[in-house]
């Protein structure tokens, strides 16, 4: 199935000039190394991805996107080269003439780690709730501060009974300044008649300006049915001039805390360069308490970014960014972003 979603999505290339009136490139390079400086641990890594939007007309559009990522041979050498997302996204709402939003986006989407619905997702904190790749449809109903959204698939076995997954989630945006909060229920691989054997999810931020300071609040908690476990988290955010803290404490039903995070950033040349610093602390039963100190300075140079720092870890767990595992006695790495 996916090597015909792959080559569907090639044909579609190649057909887009013919009948998209407005078409835009564009993607993103990431690479980097990280090293301990002893030969025995360096690791590197290239995440490419190729984007293609395309306007087919006043109510239709079109994105697909091609993503590969090569891991150097001193780590297991994997490529893994495939289609990210390719679907039609229709303005329903604006082909009727309706007094409320109706956006109905079907096609194929593997959204990996960067789930559908997500909660806790600011500042440090994030309890991810990750549907694997799918095809389906995403139905988005808006009405002022409301938004309805409805999406499942046919399942990876392509049986109608078998839903593969299903979300229904109703946001609220800023019924008061600064306020936003979300509630999904989704279940992923299950059959109709388990129909609320799934998990809810809540989540909700809160941003508020007192002078020149800025504080932004956002708790959220994911409750399984059928496993009957939950997980919660919160963020706390605070801004004064040039600097930036980020705090994040999370926990679930086997370890109520179970997981803190703290980072300070100082913005040295507002929207050029930054100086950052982070902690990690684990509360687990078994694990030790100090987990990782990050340190180093990021510079943005037009749409490219250069990260440079030093990591030291009490384990070979942590990741830096979702891309390299830590050496048990950390090490230096860089990394550079071209958004093109």
């Amino acid at each position: 199935m996916k090597k015909l979603v792959v080559l569907s999505a090639l044909l579609g290339l190649l057909a887009l000039p013919m009948f998209a009136a407005d078409m835009s490139f564009g993607g993103d390079v990431t690479f980097g190394f990280l090293t301990d400086f002893s030969g025995d641990v360096e690791t590197e890594k290239v995440d490419t991805t190729i984007d293609f939007k395309g306007v087919i007309d006043d109510f239709n559009t079109l994105a697909i996107s091609l993503d590969q990522i090569e891991n150097a041979p001193e780590t297991d050498g994997a490529t893994s080269p495939g289609l990210e997302k390719a679907f039609v996204k229709s303005d329903i709402g604006k082909w009727l003439g309706l007094p409320v939003g109706l956006v109905v986006q079907w096609g194929w989407d593997d959204p990996d780690w960067n789930a559908f619905g997500d909660i806790t997702n600011y500042g440090n904190t994030g309890i991810y709730i990750s549907p694997d790749e799918y095809w389906g449809l995403d139905i988005v109903v808006t009405y002022k501060m409301l938004e309805f959204e409805l999406a499942g698939n046919p399942g990876a076995a392509n049986v109608v009974a078998d839903l593969g997954y299903l979300l229904a989630g109703l946001a609220v945006k800023e019924p008061i300044k600064g306020l936003n909060a979300e509630l999904y229920y989704f279940q992923n691989a299950s059959a109709l008649d388990e129909f609320g054997e799934g998990q809810i999810a809540f989540d909700a931020a809160y941003a508020l300006e007192l002078g020149d300071i800025g504080l932004t609040a956002a708790p959220g908690f994911y409750y399984d049915m059928a496993a009957e476990t939950y997980f919660w988290g919160l963020a706390l955010q605070g801004t004064y001039s040039m600097f930036t803290a980020n705090l994040g404490v999370s926990g679930n039903d086997v370890d109520f805390l179970d997981w803190l995070d703290f980072d300070v950033v100082a913005a040295l040349l507002e929207g050029k360069l930054d100086v950052y610093a982070g902690v990690e602390m684990s509360f687990a039963d078994g694990t030790d308490a100090f987990q990782g100190l990050d340190i180093g300075v990021n510079a943005n140079i037009g749409k490219v970014d250069a990260q440079v720092g030093y990591v030291v870890t009490s384990n070979a767990e942590g990741e830096i960014d979702g891309w390299f595992t830590m050496p048990t006695d950390g090490g230096f790495y860089v990394l550079f972003d071209v958004n093109y």
